[in-house]
């Protein structure tokens, strides 16, 4: 296999796309956090499941990497919030969405410790919010036209989810915070951060520090600083956790057919040129309003789609950017509509 190849076939065997695995939980894009933006979790599942089973109290909803909802195996929540605490200062600053403080260590774990102690139970977002406002410096906080008040920041205030230990209720339609069963105090630094390093290697793997430092929104040298010393380079600018290596040599052939949904992790890893080459076709499957999902064959992406409810039927469209035989993906659209509880699919 040519190198581009290579990677691509191992990065459809890490991602489980052959359906062989029944158990959620043992999915390795539960080591980063399955993003559930925009109903995107059910989708990516049922591209990695033969059945796609209720997510029940074994996986927890919250905000986490990018500010971004994802779900996490629970037993993993509770040492998350000191594994994605930023890495300095600046990086703080950076995730807080630039608020004009310097010391951003501070004053996360401030608003943190003030979170955590205003949630004791159930509570929205909106009373979250307005009673942690005045106990936060106001450099944190601003005027929100579409409230009509002022509040913490946004940025700021999804970073300080986790580490104040909260998590989502899943039985709300709305963003109603819970606090964590195992509920842990404000991180004092970040620990273990190395980790999750390993884990993005070992998904989206081989791949630097430039990449891993994207996907994590944090600065490159500070990844570069905290990188793993059992990595194991497979080139000049790429590396693998060292039980990944021999997978990556010989990787199957990557024969799968999938409708992946917009913000599936195998799209959010951070080379997208080695993904998509064409930089038109890039533009569409990564498109900044109105995302669509990606039609998969065999390792690449080849075109995008789009689906829409018609009573208890889905309907979806797709668009290839290649001659495709359409009904290739007749299967995939029938497992998705089961997935999402509807009785049938039409592609067109």
């Amino acid at each position: 296999m040519a190198d581009r190849e290579r990677v691509i076939a191992y990065r459809v065997a890490a991602h489980q796309f052959d359906r062989t695995t029944t158990d959620p939980a043992r999915l390795r894009v539960f080591d980063l956090g399955l993003q559930d933006s925009e109903r995107s979790a059910v989708p990516a599942l049922a591209a990695r499941l033969d059945v796609v089973p209720p997510l029940d109290d074994a996986f927890t909803l919250t905000w986490t990497v990018r500010g971004a909802p994802h779900r996490h195996r629970a037993r993993d929540v509770p040492a998350l919030a000191a594994r994605l605490w930023p890495l300095g200062d600046a990086d703080a600053v950076a995730r807080m969405g630039r608020p004009p403080v310097t010391e951003g260590l501070r004053v996360l774990r401030e608003v943190a410790a003030a979170l955590r102690d205003v949630v004791t139970g159930p509570m929205t977002k909106g009373e979250a919010s307005a009673r942690l406002t005045p106990l936060v410096p106001p450099e944190v906080t601003g005027w929100c036209r579409s409230c009509g008040a002022t509040h913490v920041l946004d940025p700021v205030f999804r970073l300080a989810v986790l580490p104040a230990g909260l998590r989502f209720d899943p039985d709300e339609r709305g963003v109603v915070f819970v606090p964590l069963e195992d509920r842990r105090e404000v991180p004092e630094r970040a620990e273990g951060f190395g980790e999750l390093i390993t884990h993005y290697l070992g998904l989206h793997g081989p791949a630097g520090y430039a990449e891993v430092a994207r996907y994590f929104d944090a600065p490159v040298r500070d990844v570069k600083a905290a990188w793993p010393d059992d990595l194991v380079p497979v080139s000049r600018k790429a590396w693998l956790p060292a039980d990944r290596v021999a997978a990556f040599e010989n990787p199957p052939e990557p024969e799968v057919v999938r409708l992946l949904p917009p913000l599936d992790p195998y799209l959010n890893a951070r080379d997208r040129e080695l993904l998509v080459p064409d930089a038109e076709h890039r533009k569409q499957v990564w498109r900044v309003l109105g995302r669509r999902g990606a039609l998969l064959v065999d390792g690449e992406v080849l075109g995008t789609w789009q689906a829409r409810t018609s009573g208890g039927r889905l309907d979806v469209t797709l668009a290839p950017f290649v001659a495709l035989d359409l009904d290739m993906f007749a299967e995939e659209a029938d497992r998705l509509a089961r997935a999402r509880g509807l009785a049938e699919a039409r592609i067109g």
